[in-house]
């Protein structure tokens, strides 16, 4: 007994340490980023600065969208309102945002590892810790004010809180964890409300508990999340005056199930007009101008644009969705948006941390398929399903992919062990002979 406790200690106490090892990458990083480039790597992060500043002077349901542009009223508000707690705190400043971006991203260097061990074995769960530590997709996010480091911690978070509800058959106290900890995930961004039909369906077939213990459980997961909701809900009403879930992403759905007529829907995907494909094919001066800079980008790369298939769009977006590199200029998603090879440090960087695991992964979802593992099947399906989403509904960019890389890690790392335990076996049988 005494035995197994220290062994549980020192690796607890392993994974502190490397938690903190992760904490100290991602602040030196980040505050060294920021004070040598300031906010001049700023892109999107001012519609999510906007939507703060605006709650700062109105309130945290802003509901004069008038100072809002088109973009920043279709932002989800969980960010934003983090943002404003940091200025209403320490004053309209940076910095103190990075340093909280840090903490988010090396919390999953935490999280990680019980994700590996209780979906696999506590090896697992290490080797993925430590790999999390130098992961560039994670580190690369933390001096920017986007909400992809609060993203990757909500959702393994998430999947973490899945993975104990599941093994464990636990109560109420756990599923009141996860409703909350989703409902602050599809107030970040909305489209991962599509995890409430898999979600739901857990809590309807887990093993265990009665069929009616399940559906009570059921009602009140779905309570617990509709209150939650409620508040923005309400508030959406009131500016939109119809209703609006999360935000108006979303209309393209609510208006056509309640009948509302509304053409502004926020798509996903960029449309040109007949006209600028026109001009784009005589060399006259494009006539949409809202496509202008996006098309004279692709155009300064000296390849020309045309529309892909359905079928073509769902493959370069597959392919953009995956890539572990980028070494040519590129049309992707409809054929209408460009983008650029990256540099040689960022395709090594990721190639090293994220490319070089892909074998390892499919190996290790084919093992764990083989051996019946079934909270493998939870994690197999939470990847297809959000490839399966960014390749066919909303729109597909190599970074919508990164909230799954831990469990693409942790296939990986099921897969090398596995791989070793053979070699060794294997070798050990030699000997035996």
């Amino acid at each position: 007994m005494s035995i197994n406790i220290l062994y549980k200690l020192s690796h607890r106490k392993l994974i502190l340490y490397f938690f903190l090892l992760s904490l100290m990458i991602r602040l030196i990083y980040g505050i060294i980023y920021y004070l040598k480039s300031g906010t001049s790597g700023f892109a999107d992060d001012w519609a999510y600065i906007k939507f703060a500043e605006e709650m700062l002077g109105q309130g945290i349901f802003v509901n004069d969208i008038s100072g809002l542009t088109q973009t920043k009223s279709a932002i989800t508000p969980f960010y934003p309102f983090i943002i404003y707690l940091s200025f209403k705190i320490f004053g309209i400043i940076y910095l103190p945002l990075i340093i909280f971006n840090a903490f988010l991203s090396a919390l999953v260097t935490y999280i990680i590892y019980y994700i590996g061990k209780y979906s696999f074995n506590e090896t697992v769960g290490i080797l993925s810790s430590f790999w999390t530590i130098f992961y560039v997709n994670s580190i690369r996010w933390v001096p920017n004010l986007l909400k992809e480091s609060l993203i990757q911690f909500l959702f393994a978070l998430l999947i973490l809180i899945v993975l104990v509800y599941v093994t464990r058959n636990s109560g109420y106290f756990v599923l009141t964890l996860l409703s909350i900890v989703f409902v602050l995930l599809i107030h970040t961004d909305e489209r991962y409300i599509i995890y409430s039909v898999p979600i739901a369906l857990l809590v309807v077939i887990i093993k265990g508990p009665s069929l009616r213990q399940r559906l009570l459980s059921l009602v009140y997961l779905n309570v617990i999340i509709l209150a939650l909701m409620t508040p923005w809900l309400v508030r959406n009403y009131t500016v939109y005056k119809r209703p609006i879930v999360l935000s108006e992403r979303t209309a393209i759905i609510t208006d056509k199930l309640f009948g509302y007529a509304n053409d502004n829907y926020f798509a996903q995907e960029i449309h040109v007009s007949e006209a600028t494909l026109d001009s784009i094919s005589k060399g006259m001066p494009i006539s949409d101008m809202t496509m202008y800079s996006i098309i004279q980008r692709g155009l300064s790369y000296g390849i020309y644009p045309r529309k892909y298939s359905l079928a073509e769009k769902m493959f370069v977006d597959f392919k953009e969705f995956w890539r572990p590199f980028r070494f040519s200029d590129m049309w992707v998603s409809e054929g209408f948006r460009p983008e650029g090879k990256w540099s040689l440090s960022h395709n090594i960087s990721l190639i090293l941390t994220y490319g070089i695991l892909l074998p390892f992964m499919l190996i290790g979802i084919y093992e764990s398929i083989k051996k019946k593992n079934y909270l493998s099947y939870i994690m197999l399906i939470v990847i297809l399903l959000h490839t399966f989403m960014h390749i066919t509904v909303v729109l597909s960019q190599n970074r919508y992919r990164i909230p799954i890389d831990i469990l693409v890690i942790v296939f990986a790392f099921y897969g090398i062990t596995e791989m070793f335990n053979k070699i060794r076996i294997k070798n050990i049988s030699g000997v035996n002979i």
